[in-house]
């Protein structure tokens, strides 16, 4: 039986979310996984909210999770009509094992690079906050026998990675609201 994957994407300027100037690698890295995995024969399906609700209104648990949870569920991932995921978007490893694909490489569970790209991938979860991606990768990094420490400084280097993120975040909005570095704004009464 061949294999189908089912996305309910977020209402997104176009049909992928990979255009204009402001380009999400997210979005970017799992357009190039699907192209990847139609070439190894699986049926892809993607609709948008914004351009397709038709078909999130012909998905009864897609429907029915949306208005229950709203928008923030999406994307929806199912896998021969079983959800495999929600709320985020997965690496290509782990659309491999839903799949029950190999990767593109061949690898064994327990060679050294498949453990060094299983790592990155768990450290790229925990960046993300794609917390079921880092479940999966954990579950898996323990079964092809990676070292626990190895684990946790590939989730200790998503963590910090995120939160360099998230700083310069907050740096910004604090300089485009004129907050200065000592939490005073101008004109707050406190400097």
């Amino acid at each position: 039986m061949k294999a189908t994957l089912e996305i309910y994407d977020p209402a997104m300027c176009c049909s992928t979310g990979v255009c204009g100037t402001d380009l999400d690698d997210t979005l970017a890295d799992f357009a190039n996984d699907l192209k990847w995995l139609k070439s190894q024969g699986i049926e892809i399906k993607r609709f948008n909210l914004g351009q397709e609700p038709e078909a999130f209104k012909s998905n009864p648990h897609v429907l029915s999770r949306l208005q229950k949870e709203g928008s923030a569920i999406l994307p929806v991932i199912l896998v021969n009509s079983e959800v495999a995921s929600e709320g985020g978007y997965p690496v290509r490893s782990q659309l491999c094992e839903w799949l029950g694909i190999g990767a593109d490489s061949g690898q064994t569970a327990g060679s050294g690079e498949a453990q060094a790209a299983l790592l990155q991938n768990l450290r790229e979860s925990v960046m993300s906050g794609n917390s079921a991606a880092m479940e999966a990768f954990f579950k898996s990094g323990k079964e092809a026998g990676a070292g626990v420490q190895d684990m946790v400084e590939a989730m200790q280097a998503g963590l910090n990675e995120r939160q360099n993120i998230t700083q310069q975040v907050v740096t910004k909005a604090n300089e485009l609201l004129g907050v200065q570095q000592n939490g005073c704004t101008p004109g707050g009464g406190c400097c």
